[in-house]
């Protein structure tokens, strides 16, 4: 018997809990801003490349909401030139920040999801510590992937990429979706503090195709992630 009042008053309770859940929940409006600046430097900036602005392309825009906002630049090593010095190609690292709009379902994905859709496969990932100038380690995601970039040909043509990613919302840091989310829920609910997340995110050809070893494309990505996050970050709002 007394099971089945429990049973009965169950359902009520929970509803009773959600509803009052919805008064945590911060009104539109009251949104707290990613600490990352969408500024990416250009020109002879940051020190050791050369920075051009990129625009976002119009299927990204049509696949994300509205609000949501893009800055993206390609960097190009500036190599010392020296007679002696072996043929080597410079570094070309795609950055790219991805800032959510209100619903943030609509306006961000992990870019898992959004680099098979660009011709990416042989996804492999795993999480890296990457130095930040002045700021210490820091934890980022780097996949791996391979892209045939000469589709419709008989003979593909395929090129290696590396592509750093971290997430960074109001205060937070974090390299993995699943915290991301957990996080966002967490502030959402207990301190009914609603935020815009931004990914940050570092892509670099490398191997044979483009003449770059793959450990030369690793140390100077994470040289440019070191020099653009150190100046980009509020780090005084951070707590990682």
């Amino acid at each position: 018997m007394k099971y089945q009042t429990l049973n009965i008053l169950l359902l009520p309770l929970l509803l009773a809990a959600m509803l009052a859940g919805i008064y945590l929940m911060p009104r539109k409006g009251e949104v707290f801003d990613s600490s990352i600046s969408m500024e990416l430097p250009t020109g002879l900036n940051p020190d050791g490349w050369h920075g051009t602005r990129r625009q976002e392309s119009e299927e990204e825009r049509s696949i994300l909401a509205a609000d949501t906002e893009f800055s993206k630049a390609d960097y190009l090593q500036q190599l010392p030139i020296s007679v002696a010095a072996p043929e080597k190609a410079p570094a070309l690292c795609r950055v790219s920040i991805v800032k959510s709009g209100h619903d943030l379902n609509n306006s961000i994905h992990r870019p898992e999801r959004c680099l098979p859709a660009q011709g990416h496969f042989n996804l492999t990932g795993s999480t890296v510590q990457v130095p930040v100038e002045g700021r210490g380690m820091i934890a980022m995601t780097r996949l791996k992937s391979q892209q045939n970039v000469t589709p419709g040909q008989a003979k593909p043509t395929i090129l290696d990429s590396m592509h750093y990613y971290v997430f960074i919302g109001h205060g937070h840091m974090t390299e993995d979706h699943l915290k991301r989310t957990m996080t966002d829920m967490k502030d959402r609910v207990l301190y009914g503090m609603d935020q815009r997340w931004s990914y940050f995110q570092v892509s670099t050809a490398y191997g044979d195709l483009v003449n770059l070893p793959e450990e030369d494309a690793r140390k100077q990505t994470e040289r440019l992630i070191s020099q653009l996050l150190s100046k980009l970050v509020q780090w005084d709002e951070l707590n990682r």
